[in-house]
Parts: C-alpha cells; sequence; structure tokens
C-alpha cells in the first residue's frame, strides 16, 4: 500500500512538471510568437524604408563635405546618427534571411523583430532631418601654434632680395605693394635691411 501511495505521488509531481513546462511554453508562445501573415511584405517594406534611409545618409554626407572646412568637426550627433544608419543596414540584409529560411512557426517569432527594425527605421528617419548645420567648430585647434611653411619662408626671403634689387637699380621709380584688402599692405613692416636701404629715399 505504501509503494503504491509513493509512485502515485510520484507521478503526480511528474504530471506537474509537465504542467509547469506546457505553462512555460505556451506562456513563451503567447508573448513572442505571432501569426506570421502578411511577413513577407513587412519585410519588402523594411527594404524600401531602408533604401530611403541611405538615400537619406548619402545627402547628408554630401552635406558635410560642403559644411567641412579646417578648423571645423562633423557635429557628435551627426556621426552617431550615420553610424547608426550603417549599423541597421547591416542588420536587415540579416533577418530578412532569417524570415525567408524559416518555417511558419518560426516565423512568428520573427513578427516582432521585423516590427521593431522598422520602428528603428522610421526613427532614424525622423532624426536625420538636420535643419541646422551639420559641423562646429574644432575647439582642439584653440591655442595651437601652426608651424610655418618654409616654402612661406622662402618666398618671402626671395620677394625681400628682389625689392633690394630694384632699390639699388637707379632707373626704379616707384615700387607698388599689392594684394587682397586686410592683408596689411598698410601696415607692413619692412625689415632693418629695407629701412636701412629706403633712408636715403625717405630722407
Amino acid at each position: 500500500m505504501g509503494s503504491a501511495i509513493k509512485h502515485f505521488m510520484e507521478l503526480v509531481e511528474q504530471a506537474g512538471t509537465v504542467f509547469e513546462v506546457a505553462n512555460t511554453i505556451r506562456g513563451l508562445i503567447e508573448n513572442h510568437w505571432e501569426f506570421p501573415k502578411g511577413i513577407d511584405q513587412n519585410v519588402n517594406n523594411l527594404k524600401r524604408k531602408r533604401d530611403q534611409l541611405n538615400g537619406q545618409k548619402e545627402d547628408i554626407e554630401s552635406r558635410i563635405k560642403s559644411e567641412l572646412r579646417p578648423r571645423k568637426k562633423v557635429k557628435k550627433e551627426v556621426d552617431l546618427w550615420i553610424e547608426n544608419v550603417k549599423r541597421i543596414d547591416r542588420e536587415i540584409p540579416n533577418l530578412e534571411s532569417k524570415v525567408r529560411g524559416s518555417s511558419f512557426f518560426s516565423r512568428g517569432f520573427l513578427v516582432k523583430n521585423v516590427r521593431k527594425k522598422e520602428e528603428e527605421v522610421e526613427e532614424l528617419l525622423e532624426k536625420g532631418r538636420f535643419s541646422d548645420d551639420l559641423v562646429v567648430n574644432d575647439l582642439s585647434w584653440i591655442g595651437q601654434v601652426l608651424p610655418t611653411p618654409s616654402l612661406v619662408v622662402e618666398t618671402v626671403k626671395r620677394k625681400k632680395n628682389e625689392i633690394m634689387q630694384h632699390l639699388r637699380n637707379d632707373e626704379v621709380q616707384k615700387i607698388g605693394v599689392n594684394g587682397m584688402p586686410g592683408v596689411g599692405k598698410t601696415n607692413l613692416e619692412f625689415s632693418h635691411t629695407i629701412r636701412a636701404a629706403l633712408g636715403s629715399f625717405l630722407a
């Protein structure tokens, strides 16, 4: 009698375990599985929006090229947006491959993934409508001393020598100083050598 009761209790425990497993499986299905009707159309819609997003990215990159100047840098939010577009562009083909190669039942678990990815693309499309400039001042340049190119130094020396040659030429009556407005023609400071050479003319 005792062994029969023990056997019965084991069966009850096993049945309880099976019941718990069944409830767990049912919960997973209810929370993560949807009837996959129309999922192929959802994937096609996702790909169309992905193409639209990539077109938007190309326009943004063209704007960056036109706005980027020395001592400027791309805004951090724009850089992050471009990186997210590249990321989602890599993820969509993988998701499409899973949907195309899955059974009817497995597709039911991918419905929410497709919908979520579509929402991400729509969000990126909205965020990508940058109305302000895409670049800002690069503050890392502040306080830096830029090296003078040797080419400029050599050019200045050559021009000084040319001026000296003209000053020593008795036939030269005038020396003109030309240049764009604001380059410092009026405030130009001659070297001691040139000042000395001009001394006899200015006396």
